[in-house]
């Protein structure tokens, strides 16, 4: 869904190529298997061995074309699908190898034989994921003959209070997925319960797990990437042409649009190319550095006798060459801001695409 200038939410088809396209369709079959053999196994309490066999089949077809789900275009197709989320713990990798997890052999959603007890945390904890999935204290304590205080402190570590979902978590699909995005949730909720500990604790984790970051000199910055604000680019801009330049992006179209308070000789002739029809100046050759476009530019010959339209190949290599010093241009702009600057565009940088964890499931 995006939304357009108005403020009306229109949905907007994803654009992939064929490959990708093929890619997202099969990941829907194994994804939509998973999901019927989990559901109808939960419901039932009973095992479902021909949903089972067309679970392998599909995600056999899949690794064997796509390579495994955790695979890093494969998790490029999961991170789109908001209910993929289990998807990636299908896989568990052992000895650095990815390898199917128990759902593909067995019932994941209950257990086929019931315990009365167990001697350990760690099979306490086991126990109660594989009949509820998720963390139950008090299905653990029942079974070790022990508290809930005991399994937290004996577990401490290993899984976390997530205070969003006022529940428990281990810590493999906890701190995993955006962590970075997760970690401010959390952080919200700590700054309005100070006295939480768990959550504080939890936060810690999650700020810990942070991927490396990369910092500015690290990165390569291209006009026209659309994470970066269009005020960034206007500010560019206005100084490049001494004008004042307004830029705006149009997430519903993918397009930018430019304007500026008034042109001067900057626009008129030092950033122009004129061709025998019309002139480009800095501001159109300035929109096509945005879009990463080329001017479609012709010129009138006289071929056996009849006028006819052509590409002007001169005047179009001279735009490009335009079009590149603009490019170049923003580059350097970008080296001469305060450290300060810096420091904010790559935090931004970090925030939307550094902030990534897979999950370790054990």
């Amino acid at each position: 869904m995006k939304r357009d200038d108005g403020g009306q939410m229109t949905f907007v088809p994803l654009v992939v190529n064929n490959k990708q396209y093929h890619r997202i369709g099969m990941y829907i079959t194994v994804r939509d298997a998973y999901k019927s053999l989990y559901d109808t196994e939960a419901e039932t309490k009973l095992p479902y061995m021909p949903m089972r066999s067309e679970l392998n089949r599909l995600y056999d077809l899949f690794v064997s074309r796509y390579e495994h789900l955790n695979a890093s275009e494969n998790l490029k197709v999961i991170k789109m699908d908001k209910a993929g989320s289990d998807i990636p713990f299908l896989e568990r990798n052992i000895g650095g190898t990815w390898q199917k997890a128990d759902i593909f052999t067995r019932p994941v959603s209950f257990s086929t034989e019931e315990l009365t007890h167990v001697d350990t945390v760690e099979e306490a904890l086991a126990a109660s994921l594989n009949k509820f999935g998720r963390v139950d204290l008090d299905y653990m304590a029942n079974l070790q003959d022990s508290s809930r205080e005991e399994l937290k402190n004996e577990l401490h570590g290993r899984i976390f209070f997530d205070p969003l979902e006022q529940d428990y978590e281990i810590a493999d699909k906890f701190i995993a997925g955006n962590v970075v995005e997760k970690a401010k949730a959390v952080e919200r909720y700590v700054k309005n319960h100070p006295d939480d500990a768990e959550s504080a604790f939890s936060l810690k984790a999650l700020q810990d797990a942070f991927p490396q970051r990369i910092e500015f000199e690290e990165l390569d910055f291209n006009l026209g990437e659309r994470w970066i604000p269009t005020e960034i680019y206007g500010r560019f801009a206005s100084d490049l042409f001494d004008t004042e330049v307004y830029i705006h992006y149009s997430d519903s179209l993918d397009d930018f649009s430019v304007g500026c308070s008034r042109k001067n000789m900057n626009i008129w002739t030092k950033y122009a190319v004129r061709s025998e029809s019309r002139t480009f100046d800095g501001m159109a050759l300035l929109k096509h550095a945005l879009v990463n476009t080329t001017p479609d530019i012709t010129k009138k010959v006289m071929v056996d006798g009849k006028e006819v339209k052509m590409r002007d190949g001169e005047a179009i290599q001279a735009a490009n060459a335009k079009i590149d010093e603009i490019r170049d241009a923003f580059t350097e702009w970008l080296q001469a801001q305060n450290s300060e600057f810096k420091e904010r565009l790559a935090t931004m940088y970090n925030n939307k695409f550094n902030c990534f964890v897979r999950p370790g499931y054990d």
